[in-house]
């Protein structure tokens, strides 16, 4: 870290080294990395052109890829249990949302059983607790775990079949009279 507390200008070396211990730690995205060099070296007066040359060359020998990140980020997130919305949504903020091809999809429905995961967050979450009560702590809970689930990134049908299974009622509102 020695190298990051110097003075006087910046140079091309001093980037390449910090992307370096960047990405060697995890992979990341061209932006976040142009973002995290810039910040690092900004009270040395670092010039944005040269993180641009350096992110640029580090794409170009292959050690910084979009591709993988995005495909790392995915991974990461569907193995914490997020859905593909949520997984869309941050590869968005992380600026690789032009890597969300058709390929991308593709990936998304064929690797990963987004009903299984969805069963195994809401299995967690819940633990098959019945929905009970009368009609109106019924809908309550419903909207809850709906809302859970869609934070997660899952789609409505899914959700909602899932929390039908748990929804034990079967009085409405004109049933109560």
């Amino acid at each position: 870290m020695e190298g990051y507390m110097k003075k006087g200008p910046v140079t091309p070396g001093e980037l390449r080294l910090a992307g370096l211990d960047l990405l060697a730690r995890r992979e990341h995205g061209s932006s976040e990395l142009k973002t995290k060099l810039a910040k690092r070296f900004r009270q040395r007066g670092c010039d944005l052109n040269t993180v641009e040359q350096v992110t640029q060359q580090l794409i170009e020998e292959g050690l910084l890829s979009d591709e993988r990140f995005a495909a790392s980020r995915v991974r990461q997130l569907a193995g914490r249990g997020y859905g593909p919305s949520r997984i869309r949504n941050d590869l968005r903020q992380q600026r690789v949302e032009h890597l969300i091809s058709d390929n991308m999809e593709e990936a998304f429905d064929s690797e990963v059983d987004w009903e299984a995961e969805a069963t195994a967050v809401y299995e967690k979450k819940y633990g098959g607790a019945p929905i009970d009560g009368d009609w109106d702590a019924r809908q309550r809970e419903r909207g809850r775990r709906l809302r859970f689930m869609q934070y997660r990134g899952f789609s409505s049908d899914v959700s909602q079949n899932l929390v039908n299974k748990d929804d034990r009622g079967d009085q409405s509102p004109e049933d109560v009279e």
